[in-house]
């Protein structure tokens, strides 16, 4: 008590007696208390277990790194997200091109030649479902955007003279092999249309057609220029 004067133990004065510092945080957790001692005439009491004082911040550390562990991808996946809305982006040319098919005067280089006023086309007139484009890449990259120029042209005349892709299936390959898949949908307009894919460590793009517009037996599907991004 504030009040009291003398120790009640041994009667000496408070007055005078030295005021000892409160120990830091540290110390206090890892330092035992000293056991009171029986006063004469009391028995001692049983030996009880004390449970480890550091053993309650144990088991706090071993639950967040269980935590940790288990959403390790989640966590992975949420970091790269920061980083591609900082990081700004930059044109990825392929260094392969290859397809399905492709028409004597419209192969597939035409598709990433940096024009839109030349395109690739299947090898035959009709054909549109199953067909693909694929590229690769010169190195493992952060692959963040791909737009597609659909149709022969970005004016609107010569747009409609050919079948336009409307669907396509956009298949990006890891360099450990893994594949990420999205499904796309094309406008019906011409110009460049972006769609957001976010895959690391790619390796290689495949875009395979699914539908298209305009499509008949006497016109070829075209796609007048295909774009990568990465992250820079």
């Amino acid at each position: 008590m504030p009040t009291r004067r003398y120790c009640r133990r041994c009667g000496a004065s408070l007055t005078d007696a030295p005021v000892v510092p409160r120990p830091s945080w540290w110390r206090r957790l890892f330092t035992r208390r000293p056991k009171p001692k029986p006063v004469a005439g009391e028995r001692p009491p049983r030996r009880q277990w004390r449970r480890p004082r550091f053993l309650l911040p144990l088991l706090v550390l071993c639950v967040l790194v269980a935590v940790g562990y288990a959403f390790r991808d989640e966590a992975g996946r949420a970091l790269e997200a920061v980083r591609d809305r900082m990081s700004k982006t930059e044109q990825l040319h392929a260094v392969k091109v290859t397809a399905s098919s492709a028409g004597k005067q419209h192969p597939a280089g035409l598709a990433v030649d940096g024009t839109t006023d030349k395109y690739w086309t299947p090898g035959r007139p009709g054909a549109a479902e199953g067909e693909y484009l694929e590229a690769t890449f010169a190195e493992p990259v952060r692959l963040l955007d791909l737009v597609v120029h659909p149709g022969s042209s970005p004016v609107a005349e010569k747009f409609l003279t050919q079948a336009r892709p409307s669907s396509l299936l956009v298949t990006v390959t890891s360099k450990d092999g893994r594949t990420t898949v999205r499904d796309v949908r094309l406008a019906d307009v011409p110009g460049g249309q972006r769609f957001h894919l976010a895959v690391s460590d790619a390796v290689r793009v495949r875009l395979t057609v699914q539908d298209a517009y305009g499509g008949g037996a006497d016109r070829h599907l075209a796609f007048a220029e295909v774009e990568f991004f990465r992250r820079r």
